[in-house]
């Protein structure tokens, strides 16, 4: 089977007063179509650089000096910005652990996700709004229109953070990169936030990257899971194996 994502030997390292520091140091990892992978470590093992690396999003100050990522064989390392943003959102879309910092406070739920369903499927602003429901109600939700009137502050976490799923899916992505997006929620909303994911993942057809420190998580959801600790990848194992 050919491989939707594949990161080969990959560095990134950030310059800071002090010099330079590397937070990913010769990573590879490997995402097929359809396939759930979780990518875990502890805190500040690199696993969100490794994420970031993907469609550059890195802060300023960081830089892969090495190795590359191919996505579906097309090699995003190099590639120029105007041909990037084609697939950052859109092919490759991210959720992350905190939605309220992504969600514009002075918009509602709905004005966000239409204009990310207009972006990304070319919708009119009245077809955009009917998308928005449904993907909402797809996301969970039993009240689609209460939510896609409501600002982000009048939404709990765990609702931000379904919201924020939905506006994810507008682009219908191919690889979908979870960022440790229950780290902040309770065990009961991280279990039905798990679950909505692989109901998704299985619905929509997308691969999906859930990044996260807990191995519970991994046994739980994942076909492969890799380890990584101080910027290495130090384990690889399929489910059977955890």
């Amino acid at each position: 089977m050919s491989l939707l994502l594949d990161i080969r030997g990959l560095q990134v390292d950030f310059h800071v007063d002090t010099g330079t520091i590397s937070a990913v140091s010769g990573a590879s990892l490997s995402v097929k179509p359809h396939e759930t992978v979780v990518l875990a470590g502890e805190s500040g093992s690199g696993k969100t650089v490794t994420a970031l690396s993907i469609c550059r999003i890195l802060p300023s100050n960081a830089r892969i000096t090495a190795g590359a990522v191919f996505f579906e064989d097309r090699e995003l390392t190099g590639l120029e910005e105007s041909l990037l943003r084609m697939i950052r959102g859109k092919d490759v879309s991210y959720i992350f652990q905190e939605p309220a910092a992504y969600l514009n406070p002075v918009y509602t739920i709905g004005n966000q996700i239409d204009e990310a369903v207009m972006l990304h499927q070319g919708k009119g602003a009245h077809d955009a709004g009917q998308v928005s429901l449904d993907l909402l109600a797809k996301a969970g939700f039993k009240d689609p229109q209460r939510i896609y009137r409501s600002y982000p502050h009048q939404l709990s976490g765990g609702m931000n953070q379904r919201a924020f799923i939905a506006m994810a899916l507008s682009s219908k992505p191919k690889l979908l990169i979870a960022d440790e997006p229950t780290t902040s929620l309770d065990a009961t909303i991280e279990a039905q936030i798990l679950k909505l994911l692989m109901e998704l993942k299985d619905e929509y057809g997308f691969s999906l990257l859930f990044i996260t420190h807990n191995l519970s998580i991994a046994k739980k959801i994942a076909d492969r899971v890799y380890v990584m600790y101080q910027g290495r990848i130090v384990e690889e194992a399929d489910r059977t194996a955890l």
